[in-house]
């Protein structure tokens, strides 16, 4: 049954990947509309893809770069929700930019992160109140999915709880009972998750 699962989860997401994706897409049939034909996935940063055991050297989580080509190459949006001492800057961007030249002063992989992927959907706290768990980040995530799907994976389990009261489908990695990330197939047909 599994195998038959995959398969027609395969044979579908050329299907899913040309239908119109997020808002265009609500005016199709009832389905449509109970399930975005589109995910953004967004990711915590540290322990779930930066292995931060090692604060001076620090590297990708096992299988975390490979995850991320395939979403990036498939054409699914990523973006991160992480928490970063609002200090770091006045605006996202700042304090994204604060996260990466402190992320690139300890990278010791050969290839540096892949920031480039993220584009503008790096959310971090305005304040110590919006830390996560709080609610307030992932629903940002939610707002800026532009009414996609959107998939929040970390390993930490209250923030995945939390993703999910704000209305994402929460997923925790690092757990020996499931694959490491959410399956690219999940993610490109969510209504198998129904």
């Amino acid at each position: 049954m599994k195998l038959f699962t995959r398969l027609a989860a395969v044979a579908l997401t050329a299907t899913i990947l040309s239908a119109p994706a997020g808002p265009a897409a609500a005016a199709g049939s009832a389905a449509d509309q109970r399930v975005p034909a589109c995910s953004v996935v967004w990711f915590d940063l540290g322990d779930t893809l930066i292995d931060t055991s090692d604060r001076d050297h620090l590297r990708y989580m096992p299988g975390a770069l490979r995850y991320l080509r395939q979403l990036h190459h498939t054409g699914v949006p990523v973006g991160i929700i992480t928490n970063v001492p609002p200090s770091w800057g006045t605006t996202d961007a700042e304090r994204a930019a604060a996260t990466m030249k402190y992320i690139s002063a300890s990278w010791s992989e050969a290839e540096p992160f892949v920031w480039e992927y993220f584009g503008d959907r790096i959310l971090t706290p305005r304040g110590t109140e919006e830390y996560k768990p709080a609610p307030v980040l992932f629903q940002r995530g939610v707002e800026k999915s532009g009414g996609c799907r959107a998939v929040f994976e970390g390993e930490n389990p209250d923030e995945v709880t939390a993703a999910s009261a704000a209305g994402m489908r929460g997923y925790q990695i690092g757990r020996r009972d499931q694959p490491a990330y959410l399956p690219l197939y999940r993610v490109l047909l969510p209504f198998l998750d129904q």
